[in-house]
C-alpha cells in the first residue's frame, strides 16, 4: 500500500514536470513570444490582438521557449534635466512618458527587455526636448492662459518622439507625454523673479491708466448729459412761465377792469383756502380776508 502511494506520489510530480514543460499561461494583458531553435517569425507571437489568453502548448526546452511581454501602459518618470528656451533663458524640466509594447518580435530583437527600453526612451526624450528651443520662457510659464503654450510644447515633443520609434521600428508605442515641473536654476531665479514684477507693475500701471481713462470719459459723459438735461429743463420752466405770464395777464386785464372786484375775488379765494377744513377761529373782521365776514353778515341783516 505504502508503495503504491509513493509510486502515485512520483508519477504525479512527473506529470506535473511535463505539463510545466509542454504548456504555458498567457494572461490577458500579456504576449508572447514562442522561439523554436532560437528563431522566430510574426507567427510565432500568440495573444497579438487580446483574444488567445489562457493556456497553451508548446515542445519542451531546447526544441522551444517562451518569452512573455507585458503589453500594460508603463509610466516612466525622467529626472531633472537643464534646457534653454527660445529667448536664451535655462530651465529646468521634468518630464513622464506612458508608454507600452505593441510588437513584442519587434520588442525582442531591437531592445530585448524593459530596463533596454527605459534607457533607450531616456535618450530619445533628451533628443526630443530640444524643441523646447522654439518656446520662450513665457510660453512655458505664464498666469494668463491665452498665452501658456505648455501643451503645445508636450505635443511637439512626443510627436517627434513618435516620428522617431515609428521609423525605427522598436515595438513600442508612446501615448502621453506630460510636462511635469519646470523650474529655474538657483542663479537666475533672482533676476527672473524681479523682472517678472516688473513686467506686473507695468501691466498695473497699464490697468491703472486704462481706468482713469475710462473713469474721465464717463465723467464727461455725465457732465455733458447733466447740461443737456438742465438745458432741457430750464427751456422747459422758461416755456410753462411764458405759458403762465400770458395767462395771467389775460386775468389781469380783466381785473384791471373792475379792481374792487379783483380784490374781492382774491379776498374769496383766500377765505376758501384758510376755512377749507372744520376749524373754529377767533380773528378780528377788520383784518382781511376776514372783513369779508362782517361785509356778508351786515348784507344779510339789510335783507332781512
Amino acid at each position: 500500500m505504502k508503495k503504491l502511494s509513493f509510486f502515485s506520489m512520483v508519477t504525479l510530480i512527473l506529470t506535473l514536470l511535463v505539463l510545466y514543460m509542454v504548456t504555458f499561461q498567457v494572461n490577458f494583458h500579456q504576449m508572447a513570444v514562442v522561439t523554436t531553435f532560437g528563431k522566430a517569425d510574426a507567427s510565432s507571437v500568440i495573444n497579438m490582438n487580446g483574444s488567445q489568453s489562457g493556456l497553451h502548448w508548446k515542445w519542451p526546452w531546447p526544441i522551444q521557449q517562451v518569452r512573455l511581454v507585458d503589453t500594460r501602459l508603463r509610466v516612466l518618470k525622467d529626472r531633472l534635466e537643464q534646457q534653454e528656451t527660445k529667448d536664451k533663458q535655462v530651465v529646468i524640466m521634468k518630464a513622464f512618458i506612458a508608454w507600452r509594447v505593441t510588437d513584442p518580435l519587434l520588442f525582442q530583437r531591437s531592445l530585448q527587455d524593459e530596463s533596454n527600453a527605459m534607457r533607450f526612451i531616456r535618450d530619445r526624450l533628451r533628443t526630443a526636448r530640444a524643441e523646447i528651443g522654439n518656446f520662450t520662457f513665457d510660453d512655458l510659464s505664464n498666469v494668463d492662459p491665452e498665452k501658456l503654450r505648455l501643451a503645445e510644447a508636450e505635443e511637439r515633443i512626443l510627436s517627434r518622439m513618435q516620428a522617431d520609434l515609428k521609423d525605427k521600428g522598436y515595438g513600442i508605442a508612446i501615448h502621453t507625454l506630460g510636462i511635469k515641473r519646470i523650474l529655474l536654476p538657483e542663479e537666475i531665479k533672482t533676476s527672473v523673479y524681479a523682472r517678472m514684477r516688473q513686467t506686473r507693475h507695468r501691466l498695473a500701471q497699464n490697468a491703472r491708466s486704462e481706468g482713469e481713462a475710462i473713469a474721465r470719459s464717463i465723467r464727461a459723459r455725465a457732465r455733458s448729459d447733466e447740461q443737456r438735461i438742465l438745458a432741457f429743463a430750464e427751456r422747459k420752466a422758461q416755456s410753462i412761465r411764458a405759458q403762465g405770464d400770458a395767462a395771467a395777464a389775460r386775468y389781469y386785464r380783466i381785473f384791471a377792469e373792475n379792481e374792487e372786484f379783483a380784490v374781492f375775488m382774491r379776498k374769496l379765494e383766500a377765505l376758501e383756502t384758510v376755512l377749507a377744513n372744520n376749524s373754529t377761529f377767533l380773528l378780528d373782521t377788520k383784518i382781511e380776508p376776514f372783513d369779508l365776514l362782517e361785509y356778508m353778515e351786515s348784507n344779510k341783516s339789510a335783507n332781512r
